[in-house]
């Protein structure tokens, strides 16, 4: 099942095409990040701070990647949060 293309934005970081969607959740913001290309494959929930830009959304890519999200993979949700700078994992994945 693909999901819906209403609001997502797209970015392209390092010849891998994301799309993400920004929302405010109880006031946190949350950017549900998914690759563009995956059917059925795991999301990526970033907690980030009020003010945002797409520089935190591929630093989000980046850290994600780093431990151990494969975007084209089915599984578990993904998620980590931006504090001061620094992204950390909330939940470890399940495997």
């Amino acid at each position: 099942m693909s999901l819906s293309r209403k609001g997502y934005k797209t970015i392209n970081h390092k010849d891998v095409q994301y799309r993400w969607l920004l929302r405010n959740r109880g006031g946190i913001n949350e950017a549900s990040i998914y690759a563009q290309a995956a059917i059925g494959g795991r999301e990526l929930i970033a907690q980030l701070p009020r003010v945002i830009n797409v520089d935190l959304i591929t630093a989000a890519i980046d850290f994600a990647l780093a431990h151990g999200w494969s975007p084209n993979e089915a599984g578990e949700t993904m998620r980590c949060r931006s504090r001061r700078g620094v992204f950390e994992v909330l939940e470890v994945p399940v495997k």
